[in-house]
């Protein structure tokens, strides 16, 4: 009867069941042990059994008699989980050596090629010469707590002079409950971030991949090996950094798909909208190519999905501003365009339009924000003079204060003759006639000032009040000589015709202001697509900055009001060029990357120069998927990093697409994946379940 129990109680222990099938996965001896380290003693026929132990494969090493575990000692109820690093060597080696040597020169022209299972060699020495030493990583020590949960420690806590360890390879079964495992106080951490972010529970791991070991994949990746899963926890990416790092075409997109897939159909299956935006560099999320089997991301979420482009196309919304209706986007845009150029324009007053703002002030600030009302009406007026399509029937306000139209009209009836001007009668106008009011106000403004300096009065023009403020400030003195091609000398200068050439980056056919407008789709939880490589090239840096900055202070703003931030992911292609390693800290996207994921804002992050990623980025990073890099700079970076540092040499000489290596927030170690491929049309497939299950 104790037998049954005893043998009860080994199959249901789930740290036996770390071991598999233990007496097909055995694989050697623990000789030699450290708290960072392993000796393992195997040889070729262990290796055999288990289809060969590749670099860089899980083992595990347990001190009890699988068969007894309910009679082991407590102090070796436990599993050490180890990462194969090399062959190392053993004491014996150069007698082994020897003895190869002297066997090889001893054979006979008949014996070139390998002959029986023992090669010419009597069986006792054949085993000999079969040893192996194989040196091990200490990742961390499985055990079970007082409540019965598998736990696993990222150490370990003592070891043995005269090891009792026994080494195992894991497979099937075995080997995804150990890549897969998540501790108990990370799941309820899970759990609880989930329900804030509006999940009714934990969304369901994301099946990103399998394992896979090397890129030699013939035996442990062969028809005898079940493929095992590599699962990762939708909420590691939720308000967290995630780095996509290697060389181009080896799987980097593919990942970002995969990642953006997964994330639509965790908030799909709890219909928590989850906004994820896609600065598209090289519109390869945007547009189907081969890489998709003929699809994208706007193929199979095309419910989901608003795509955006900075040239008129069908399927896109514009991408860009109408400079009428977002001046101080248009006249940032057209300063940043400037400077990259030298143009034949030049003048005192263009380099106060050049350097000035149209960001609104405010409302409560009255007088600055009437003077910005009347800025803004005169850039308008400039615009249509420099020819920028204006939105049909466009009517801009116009200042038409009572005191301002009668000191024009008490200036008109002194003049000799009376001079005739043309008073607007309303407040809104078209912008030919709101251009005229303001080239007759300029007008009078000089008639008046040039009057007060002869008659040796105080120089002010045209007056805001009665307390004397001049209405003509010197910004918008520019703004009105810009406007009539005139400096206040009255000599001619370029004026509007110095931004005539960027009328490619206007549209006239937008009617809301595009930020708000992308905002907007992210917190109905949809699927935004920047494609960044059609149109003019500037609007990437300029237009991407001005999103992510005010996608961040909304953020941030909703935080600091005490509410819960709206759920947003970013996804950023060539991330070197926004969070260098000189960037300032405090500029827009090195804040998104630092500060962001405290106002959930998760931040993905693509690049194959890691080495130029501002290091306080790198350091602060949550999950990470590596495939090839071949630059020993680089590789030196990210060795800095985890357990990394086993995976240089795999990582340079590895070019395999999809081949990649993960650590993800959840997981306490690098996991060498082959991640799945983008399939279109397996996704479609439980769209249609997710639908159906919602009863839509």
């Amino acid at each position: 009867m104790l037998d049954i129990v005893n043998a009860v109680i080994t199959n249901e222990s789930p740290l036996v069941k770390l071991l598999g099938d233990f007496e097909s996965s055995f694989v050697g001896y623990v000789y030699g042990m450290r708290f960072d380290q392993a000796l393992v003693l195997t040889n070729d026929e262990f290796k055999k059994k288990v289809n060969g132990i590749p670099h860089n494969s899980f083992l595990v090493a347990a001190g009890f008699h699988p068969e007894k575990f309910n009679d082991s000692h407590h102090i070796d109820r436990e599993v050490v989980l180890l990462r194969v690093l090399e062959p190392t060597s053993l004491p014996q080696d150069n007698d082994f050596v020897r003895t190869r040597i002297e066997h090889h020169q001893r054979r006979t022209v008949d014996e070139k090629f390998p002959g029986d299972v023992h090669d010419g060699l009597d069986p006792i020495t054949a085993v000999e010469l079969q040893a192996g030493g194989l040196r091990c990583s200490v990742l961390g020590t499985f055990f079970v707590d007082d409540d019965g949960h598998l736990r696993l420690g990222s150490d370990i806590e003592n070891f043995m002079s005269l090891s009792r360890l026994r080494a195992f390879k894991p497979r099937a079964e075995a080997l995804e409950t150990i890549v897969n495992h998540v501790n108990p106080e990370v799941q309820k951490k899970a759990f609880e971030e989930a329900l804030n972010a509006g999940f009714r529970s934990t969304p369901s791991p994301i099946h990103i991949g399998t394992v896979r070991y090397t890129s030699t994949a013939r035996l442990h990746r062969g028809k005898d090996e079940a493929k095992v899963n590599v699962l990762i926890q939708p909420t590691d990416f939720l308000a967290r950094r995630t780095a996509v790092l290697g060389m181009t075409r080896t799987g980097k997109s593919n990942t970002v798909k995969t990642t953006v897939s997964a994330v639509a159909l965790a908030a799909m299956t709890d219909d928590t909208p989850i906004g994820q935006l896609i600065f598209d560099i090289n519109g390869e999320y945007a547009n189907a190519n081969h890489q998709d089997d003929g699809s994208s991301i706007a193929d199979v979420f095309p419910a989901q999905t608003v795509r955006y482009r900075a040239i008129e196309t069908p399927g896109f919304e514009d991408l860009r501003s109408n400079f009428y209706a977002d001046v101080d986007q248009a006249l940032n845009l057209i300063q940043a365009l400037f400077k990259q150029e030298t143009s034949p324009f030049s003048g005192q007053d263009l380099d106060t339009f050049m350097t000035s703002t149209l960001e609104a002030p405010d409302v409560t600030e009255r007088s600055d924000h009437n003077r910005w009302k009347v800025r803004k009406a005169i850039f308008q007026c400039i615009l249509k003079k420099a020819e920028y399509p204006a939105p049909e029937n466009f009517l801009i306000s116009i200042p038409r204060g009572k005191a301002l139209v009668e000191k024009i009209n008490r200036w008109a009836s002194a003049q000799t003759p009376p001079h005739e001007v043309r008073i607007p009668t309303a407040d809104e106008v078209s912008l030919e006639e709101a251009s005229a009011w303001f080239e007759l106000l300029r007008f009078v403004n000089l008639k008046l000032r040039a009057e007060q300096k002869e008659e040796g009065k105080q120089v002010l023009g045209l007056e805001s009040s009665t307390r004397g403020n001049a209405w003509v400030d010197p910004v918008m003195e520019s703004y009105l000589n810009m406007l009539a091609r005139e400096n206040s000398r009255e000599m001619q200068f370029g004026g509007y015709r110095a931004i005539g050439k960027y009328k490619n980056y206007h549209s006239s056919r937008r009617s809301a202001e595009i930020t708000a407008e992308v905002i907007a789709h992210l917190d109905n939880g949809k699927i935004v697509i920047l494609d960044l490589s059609a149109g003019p090239v500037e609007i990437r840096t300029i237009l991407s900055e001005r999103i992510a900055r005010q996608i961040f202070e909304r953020q941030m703003a909703a935080m600091h009001r005490g509410e819960t931030p709206k759920n947003i992911v970013l996804y950023v292609e060539e991330a070197h060029n926004l969070i260098g390693k000189k960037a300032d800290l405090t500029n827009t996207w090195p804040r998104v990357a630092k500060e962001g994921a405290k106002a959930r804002i998760a931040f993905v992050y693509a690049t194959q120069e890691p080495s130029s990623v501002h290091p306080n980025i790198l350091a602060n990073t949550e999950n990470w998927f590596i495939t090839h890099l071949n630059n020993d700079d680089e590789l030196k970076t990210l060795g800095k990093f985890y357990d990394f540092g086993d995976f240089i040499g795999s990582l340079k000489a590895a070019q395999d697409v999809g081949f990649a290596r993960i650590k993800t927030l959840s997981s306490p170690f690098v996991i060498p994946t082959q991640i799945n491929r983008f399939s279109p049309d397996e996704i479609k497939q439980r769209i249609v379940a997710i639908s159906a299950a919602r009863g839509q």
